[in-house]
């Protein structure tokens, strides 16, 4: 049995029974494979799929030139061989096979996040499976949706990436905030601060992560870089944004300066006296 799998978190990815798909004879190929196998909740209508890669096109230009993308795309993934197939195709619409034996790391993260989703905050943070399906979820997660990869011409399908990009990236922070909330109950401080700064690395403007990471490390007991972590934040907001920080975020600053001062030796008395 031939067994596909398409990996779009990251660079556009494409391997059958191991082996890395090298054949696609251009970029609305992987296009169309992308779209089709995201959105294979229903079959699409070739005028639609023709408008979505080829819009310059007249509608007959572009319907042949979606037939020849689907001709190659065929023949790349071996859809003639699988059985059952990868792709439902009728002379009016074109739909990839949810029953056919393929793996898309998009699915999986949705699965892995979603095994978690009927829980709240606390749940999850007792539950091992729930932790386990998160962190498998995460590992999945290279790279924005479709990385590096742009379609000139094609102004509704670089909006389809877009939309896409932005509910992956979502998820992920929320995936990752959770999972330091989750260790940081535990006490494991390392592994929880390893969470929180890759949820500052994605999003250097999402202040709940950089408190997360100076309370982390305050709770640590490393009160400089805490305090660091608030001076890194403060600069990133003012030059990117032009704002300040939150109220909350400015106050568990001055929280932990205060701790620390409080945490800081008075100098020893000196004097003149003999040893």
């Amino acid at each position: 049995m031939t067994r596909l799998s398409i990996s779009l978190l990251g660079s556009f990815q494409v391997a059958l029974d191991g082996n890395a798909v090298s054949t696609f004879e251009s970029d609305k190929v992987r296009a169309l494979l992308a779209y089709l196998v995201v959105e294979a909740s229903q079959p699409h209508r070739r005028e639609s799929l023709a408008g979505l890669l080829w819009p310059e096109r007249p509608e007959r230009s572009a319907r042949q030139n979606l037939s020849q993308a689907l001709y190659n795309l065929r023949q790349s993934i071996g859809d003639r061989d699988a059985t059952p197939p990868f792709l439902l195709i009728t002379t009016d619409s074109i739909q990839f096979n949810r029953s056919s034996d393929h793996w898309l790391d998009v699915a999986a993260f949705a699965d892995g996040l979603a095994g978690c989703s009927q829980h709240d905050k606390g749940a999850v943070e007792t539950c091992e499976q729930c932790v386990e399906q998160l962190q498998q979820a995460v590992s999945l997660y290279r790279g924005d949706f479709m990385s590096g990869f742009s379609l000139d011409g094609s102004a509704a399908f670089e909006e389809w990436v877009l939309v896409r990009q932005e509910q992956h990236r979502r998820q992920i922070l929320d995936a990752l905030h959770r999972l330091a909330s989750c260790y940081e109950s535990q006490g494991a401080l390392e592994e929880a601060l390893d969470y929180a700064r890759q949820q500052v690395d994605l999003d250097p403007w999402r202040e709940e992560a950089h408190r997360q990471v100076m309370r982390l490390l305050a709770l640590n007991k490393q009160w400089n870089a805490a305090l660091a972590q608030y001076e890194r934040c403060r600069r990133v907001l003012a030059e990117e944004l032009g704002v300040e920080p939150e109220s909350e975020t400015t106050a568990l600053y001055e929280r932990i300066r205060d701790e620390a001062s409080s945490r800081v030796p008075p100098d020893p008395i000196r004097h003149d006296l003999p040893v």
